[in-house]
């Protein structure tokens, strides 16, 4: 929560700093220092492109859209940074998020380490001495532009060694048609509300249509648990300590079993992922409501959803206070012999302030991770308001564990079973024991 407030307090900085004209950003040499992410003595010198080698790097993505946006951007950039800096060529391959962890784990495994990766997790390789610390990858003004929130939640035994791409957090989407023919005046704020809500709703829809639709499947599981976790107190590492298994992550789980059982949720949501399933049953109407990031307004968008939706804070146990996730991702790149002024290069080049902005538009809808462009942000895109409010009641994935990668992998892979037949405690405890044993 800490870390969130930080980022309300620069995003409001940054639109006082507006001028009156509208959608101009503040100059990227304008944002306060980042006095933790300062260059070190060891950093690397910023090199030209007449300076560079004839090298070669390559790139690992995810594809961000419904489409093929984020991959198009690349090509674009690629294209423009070559002409830039003529002795690099650069090899970016997009993958989904669906495919991208293995892929990445395979590729360190068989040490056919890609330069440049855009992950959501970095701890590991930064434990194992395979990355460079931030400020080799990309110069001393991009690293002072970033926000300072992101920029601490980007390190690992405080060194940051990833610069954040941008960020996002999450609310609960509502079908309004959905309400009032149920004849519900407002969303739910607690599992009870959600539970009466729900009886409701079954009996208002036709049998194919669902009060909630709950991804637990590979693409993102972690995510959703988290949330109800989340709403029920519970957390994933506190106190210098893995609690995975803690009473209150059993109890969250057993609540949505309750949602499965009676049939308040899609039939599978342990096989259900995040896009193909939660989201498309959300946009077709066949969900009154699901847990959805910030770039789920384009996501709906791109896929002509014509769903009368609200969003709303996620639904909290009785007594508790709703949270959001809020989910970073980042750039990071391995050491390589002769790779790290290219990498500077290109990475410093993506985020020059057209080719950033760019970026965000391509992939669908995010916070911006530095200063200079928040204001533009949330001048063109006030829609985005809800987001920001909840921001001060955001938490985190433990992205500094070097241990999260796997315990996140054991949560795509099993933690969906606890609301279809298998125990949620016994779930838990071995994804605890994964956890505990380092990945």
């Amino acid at each position: 929560m800490k870390r969130f407030l930080a980022i309300c307090g620069a995003l409001a900085l940054a639109l006082s700093a507006c001028s009156s004209s509208g959608g101009t950003p503040a100059p990227t040499n304008a944002a306060a220092p980042n006095a933790s992410a300062a260059p070190n003595a060891s950093a690397a010198p910023n090199a030209s492109a007449a300076t560079i080698a004839p090298i070669t790097i390559t790139m690992l993505a995810p594809e961000y859209s419904a489409t093929t946006a984020t991959a198009d951007f690349w090509t674009a950039l690629v294209k423009k940074f070559e002409a830039a800096y003529p002795t690099v060529t650069v090899n970016v391959s997009t993958v989904s998020w669906n495919d991208i962890t293995q892929k990445i784990t395979t590729e360190v495994t068989t040490k056919q380490y890609p330069d440049i990766v855009n992950l959501n997790t970095f701890a590991s390789y930064a434990a194992d001495g395979l990355i460079y610390p931030a400020d080799q990858i990309v110069d001393a003004k991009t690293l002072a532009d970033i926000v300072p929130t992101f920029a601490n939640n980007s390190k690992y035994n405080g060194v940051q060694y990833a610069v954040p791409d941008l960020a996002s957090d999450r609310q609960m989407f509502y079908n309004k048609d959905i309400f009032t023919k149920a004849g519900i005046a407002n969303p739910p704020t607690t599992w009870t509300e959600l539970t009466a809500d729900c009886q409701k709703i079954k009996a208002a829809v036709p049998a194919d249509t669902y009060c909630f639709a709950v991804p637990l499947g590979h693409e993102e599981a972690q995510a959703e648990f988290t949330i109800w976790t989340g709403g029920n107190g519970g957390t994933l590492f506190a106190n210098g300590k893995w609690t995975i298994n803690a009473q209150a992550n059993v109890d969250a789980l057993k609540y949505v079993k309750t949602l499965v059982d009676a049939g308040y949720t899609q039939p599978n949501p342990a096989g259900t992922d995040r896009t193909s399933g939660a989201y498309a049953l959300f946009s077709q109407g066949k969900a009154a409501m699901v847990n959805a990031s910030v770039s789920a307004v384009a996501w709906l968008q791109d896929n002509k959803s014509t769903v009368n939706y609200g969003v709303a804070p996620f639904v909290a146990a009785d007594g508790k206070k709703p949270i959001t996730l809020g989910v970073q991702d980042y750039f990071f790149a391995f050491k390589k012999t002769g790779n790290q002024p290219a990498v500077q290069a290109f990475l410093s080049f993506l985020y020059q302030p057209a080719n950033y902005a760019d970026f965000l538009t391509a992939a669908g809808g995010f916070l911006p991770a530095t200063t200079s462009a928040a204001s533009t942000v949330l001048q063109t895109n006030p829609w985005m308001k809800p987001f920001i409010d909840a921001l001060p009641n955001a938490i985190f994935y433990p992205n500094d564990q070097a241990a999260w990668p796997a315990v996140q992998g054991a949560l795509q892979q099993t933690v969906g079973t606890a609301v279809q037949g298998a125990d949620p405690q016994k779930v838990l405890d071995a994804i605890q024991a994964t956890a505990e044993a380092g990945g």
